[in-house]
């Protein structure tokens, strides 16, 4: 009888370890602190007097006040635009004459958005990357685009799109100090978690204490292969595997002497 009870013991047990791979890994991650970004950040110091740092600063973040016609299409756009075709080639065409006009009702409407969001615009697959300070007048139906420098296009990124460290909530301050000790020539960049502050908004620029810093991705990190968790509960449905084994030779024994 008592082997029977042990028999019987061990079955249970063994049943409740089998899902363990199913229900181990959901209690890691119910537990678990968020994870970690794909993308490692370092940081770089850069200043509008340095001709090199100028092409820097507007090649990493100059988004912020400029548009590349390239990204007015079906393709990069997902919708965003009412008619794409004619408003690239209206943008295209005031960047090579100086003026462009438009009859479409959708390109003017689309390039009044886009003048309401940028200042510049450009071509980054064009045989040289030339910067236009554009208007849009008329309701949208004539463009007017003229030449613009680097440094300009990098002053107007610096003053719009610069975070004020002082001005950064503490998680954001943290999130920023994490990747600005972590930016050395010896480091591989700093991997915040998916929720922490400012992560949002990386890429940036972040001027700390009179310095400019200029945060990009440095690396990306696949995080594939099975977890710790997923290799544990395998382990464990194994042992739950044996157990029910040896209750069913245990219970079988115990029959057979009966």
């Amino acid at each position: 009888m008592r082997l029977r009870k042990l028999a019987l013991l061990l079955a249970v047990v063994g049943l409740v370890c089998l899902p363990a791979p199913v229900y181990l890994p959901a209690l890691a991650g119910a537990t678990s602190p968020p994870p970690q970004t794909s993308q490692s950040y370092r940081a770089e110091t850069v200043s509008l007097a340095n001709e090199s740092d100028i092409e820097t600063i507007v090649s990493r973040h100059g988004r912020t006040v400029s548009i590349s016609v390239h990204q007015i299409s079906h393709r990069y756009s997902a919708g965003e635009y009412r008619a794409p075709n004619e408003t690239r080639e209206t943008l295209a065409a005031a960047m090579r004459n100086g003026t462009a006009r438009t009859a479409s009702a959708g390109a003017r409407a689309d390039l009044q958005a886009i003048a309401r969001n940028n200042t510049y615009v450009h071509d980054a697959y064009g045989e040289r990357q030339q910067y236009y300070r554009f208007s849009v007048e008329e309701n949208g139906s004539v463009v007017t685009a003229r030449n613009a420098t680097l440094q300009r296009v990098a002053n107007a990124t610096v003053e719009r799109g610069a975070y004020r460290y002082e001005n950064l909530s503490p998680g954001a301050r943290e999130t920023v100090d994490r990747i600005l000790r972590n930016s050395s020539d010896e480091d591989f960049g700093y991997r915040p978690r998916v929720n922490d502050a400012f992560v949002d908004r990386l890429p940036a620029l972040v001027e700390k204490d009179g310095t400019l810093h200029s945060i990009t991705v440095y690396g990306h990190v696949d995080d594939f292969g099975f977890g710790v968790s997923l290799v544990v509960g395998l382990g464990v449905a194994g042992v739950g595997a044996v157990l029910i084994l040896v209750g069913g030779v245990l219970y079988a024994v115990a029959w057979w002497r009966e």
